[in-house]
């Protein structure tokens, strides 16, 4: 029985020992685990808070490097329209020098190699602007402004502005609108007629032989929304593209065929266009079949009726403004030869001074009507002498005064005219925006005062009989294939200058349409220019746009018809 007992008390303790020593065990691995896994929480949390730091990092880094992004952007915009002021400047005396020798007696070859250099010059303008736009773009200072547009009458009216060009070509313009098309969409007008400018513009110069087409048409949203995607689709029988460019034509600076195609700015414009309007823009061609350009749209519809805007304004002649005592504060030596040159060609003389400082002084010792001055000057600016001039006593303080600049910033007119300018004209100045601003200068008591002066009737054969007598036909026939030429191309700069914002572009090439379409008998399309001149800022400039657009196909095609009569009558005769 004791053994028994004993054994018991054995075993009971042998078990007592192997629970303690078990028990030990695990409370050492307990321990150890709980070291491991506190040490490893350590670590987790060392990894969390140095991701922590590399994340803070990163954004500070990104945010700098944004910082110094916009930054680069805004001084390349800077630099850009610098550069664009300088550069104009030179190219103010290219093209008015060259504009006053063709009005001269030249030879045949003689006058096509100053038209050469005529236009190259207004191209190197085209250049400039849409190196600034852009850059505008990139810089994002361009904003989007939705408008109900008349879908129909732009795109007819886009097409108007394009034919004469498509015409000289003898290739088929057409436009297409797809039953599907809603009357009216809310879209930035400018910058989709930009778009559709470029493509236009590049499908007609790229064809030689066939048509362009431009087609449209409309999907609407499946969930019966009033909002749709609006296609457009410019196709041409053109040169076409080689497969391995056509990823290559929508980036900026990307040239393709000869150099006298360009930089390849127009279709990077038209790119980052679609995309700030939520859309997208692709290319479909084949060498020597011709290309397809396809324009997606996001849009919402309208049922807006957007009415005609045509205000009555009127018209000065200025072949009938009196000869005002002129003063000119101009310090380039070059800009002063032409602006000579140009007032000698319109019968005017001008004093020239070569700063504010120096135009202050010739106030105080001479009588002038007219101060024509220039806005980067040395010793005294424009911007100082304006405000010298209007703070002086009343016989100075009243003196007419034009600002002159090279500048084209968007907001640089109006600043000018609140600083107390009355005008503003830009270089290159053509002869017609000098005449047109020499007729809007007040003038003394007994002069001939801007009421007393003619209007022209719209165009026919009185108004140029008139002026040319027996031989008007001729004189008719010799100008109006160039009036036709240089307000078309003109129409093509202006919707550009509109589409970009700039009002001093917009208010000169006015200048230069509304004396040109004067010098026709275009009271009508004058008085138009006229309103686009004043109003460069105007929130109805668009609507302007598509009256003048209107009255414009209808002007042309009645010239047209007029020579062709003429030509006709005069082979009869021959």
């Amino acid at each position: 029985m004791s053994n028994d007992l004993d054994n018991q008390l054995r075993l009971a303790r042998s078990r007592a020992e192997r629970l303690k020593a078990a028990r030990d065990q695990a409370e050492t691995l307990l321990e150890k685990k709980s070291r491991e896994l506190y040490e490893l929480n350590q670590q987790l949390e060392l990894a969390h808070k140095g991701l922590e730091d590399e994340v803070k990092q990163a954004t500070y880094e990104l945010s700098i490097s944004n910082q110094r992004l916009q930054k680069t952007l805004n001084e390349r915009l800077r630099f850009i329209g610098q550069m664009s002021h300088e550069v104009r400047t030179p190219l103010n005396a290219i093209t008015g020098l060259s504009e006053l020798l063709l009005k001269t007696d030249l030879s045949t070859s003689q006058y096509d190699y100053v038209d050469t250099i005529n236009s190259a010059a207004r191209s190197l303008i085209v250049l400039l602007n849409d190196m600034l736009d852009i850059t505008k773009i990139e810089a994002g200072k361009l904003v989007l402004q939705p408008v109900d547009v008349d879908t129909a009458r732009l795109h007819r009216n886009l097409v108007a502005m394009f034919q004469l060009e498509a015409d000289q070509k003898g290739l088929d313009l057409r436009l297409e609108l797809d039953p599907s098309l809603p009357s009216f969409v809310r879209l930035d007008k400018g910058r989709y007629r930009q778009i559709l400018n470029n493509l236009v513009s590049n499908a007609i110069k790229n064809t030689e032989s066939g048509s362009v087409r431009i087609k449209l048409s409309f999907i609407p949203n499946p969930n019966g929304a009033q909002t749709g995607e609006l296609c457009i689709d410019v196709v041409d029988t053109g040169v076409g593209i080689p497969p391995e460019q056509i990823e290559k034509i929508f980036n900026a600076y990307e040239q393709l065929g000869e150099p006298q195609c360009g930089v390849g700015l127009g279709l990077a414009i038209c790119s980052q266009l679609c995309a700030l309007m939520h859309g997208s823009i692709r290319c479909r061609s084949q060498v020597g079949h011709g290309s397809v350009f396809e324009v997606r749209l996001p849009t919402d519809v309208s049922s807006a009726n957007v009415a005609d805007a045509q205000a009555a304004v009127t018209f000065a002649d200025p072949a009938k403004a009196p000869k005002p005592r002129i003063l000119v504060a101009e310090d380039n030596p070059i800009n002063q030869k032409v602006l000579a040159a140009q007032l000698a060609q319109l019968g005017q003389h001008a004093d020239m001074v070569d700063n504010g400082a120096e135009a202050l002084q010739r106030l105080q010792t001479h009588d002038y009507d007219l101060v024509l001055m220039d806005i980067i000057m040395p010793i005294m600016d424009g911007e100082q002498t304006i405000k010298a001039i209007r703070e002086a006593e009343p016989r100075i303080a009243g003196h007419y005064c034009v600002a002159l600049t090279a500048s084209n910033y968007q907001d640089q007119k109006q600043r000018l005219l609140d600083m107390g300018f009355d005008e503003f004209l830009g270089k290159p100045l053509s002869l017609n925006e000098l005449a047109n601003m020499l007729a809007q200068v007040p003038m003394p008591q007994g002069a001939l005062a801007s009421s007393d002066r003619g209007h022209q009737s719209a165009f026919d054969s009185s108004y140029f009989k008139t002026q040319f007598g027996d031989i008007w036909e001729t004189v008719f026939v010799e100008i109006a294939d160039t009036f036709l030429a240089h307000t078309s191309a003109s129409l093509v700069a202006l919707q550009a200058a509109i589409e970009a914002g700039e009002s001093d572009s917009i208010s000169k090439i006015g200048h230069s349409l509304k004396g040109a379409a004067a010098s026709m008998g275009e009271s009508t399309l004058s008085a138009l220019f006229e309103q686009v001149e004043r109003e460069p800022d105007s929130i109805q400039l668009t609507d302007w746009q598509e009256e003048i657009e209107a009255q414009w196909a209808l002007v042309s095609s009645v010239i047209r018809e007029e020579v062709a009569r003429i030509t006709r009558k005069q082979q009869a005769v021959g």
